[in-house]
């Protein structure tokens, strides 16, 4: 600590210190790993890693946003915590991330690999382009799609 001639502590480094600390505290919320979900009711299988959102789900999570009828989470244990594996979501399904926008009937997200798979009528925005087919697979890692048919054919529309 630093004290002036009279034996008080100078509020100068005390006031750059609080600073310091408050703006730490700012980052916490955008370096944090939450996942933010909201339904209407919400069930958990502790032994089977499994919780089930259903009803207007809503969730979050840095720059992934996703909203469904129903959506499955499933999870491991670990020492910090639960961490998400795989999401499975179903009913007017809706994603966005980063420059990504997607809709389909049903959505499984894997964690581990940023993979989405897309299936039921699913659309693929990437900026103002967009991709349709039977499933559409997009890796958000690689920043990259793939459209795939089972018989039919796929479409893309490309804007300039």
């Amino acid at each position: 600590m630093i004290y002036n001639q009279n034996g008080a502590m100078k509020k100068g480094p005390l006031l750059f210190l609080l600073i310091v600390f408050f703006v730490i505290l700012s980052y916490i919320p955008a370096i944090s790993r939450d996942i933010n979900i909201t339904a209407d009711k919400m069930e958990v299988l502790e032994d089977e890693g499994l919780i089930i959102f259903t009803g207007k789900v809503f969730a979050e999570e840095r720059d992934l946003k996703l909203w469904a009828d129903k959506l499955y989470v499933y999870y491991t244990k670990s020492e910090k915590g639960r961490e998400l594996q795989r999401g499975v979501a179903i009913g007017k399904v809706r994603i966005e991330k980063g420059k990504w926008k997607a809709s389909a009937g049903k959505a499984t997200y894997f964690k581990p690999e940023e993979k989405l798979i897309l299936e039921d009528q699913p659309k693929v925005w990437y900026e103002n382009h967009l991709v349709e087919g039977d499933i559409v697979i997009v890796y958000f890692n690689e920043d990259r799609s793939e459209v795939l048919s089972k018989g039919g054919r796929v479409r893309a529309v490309i804007r300039r």
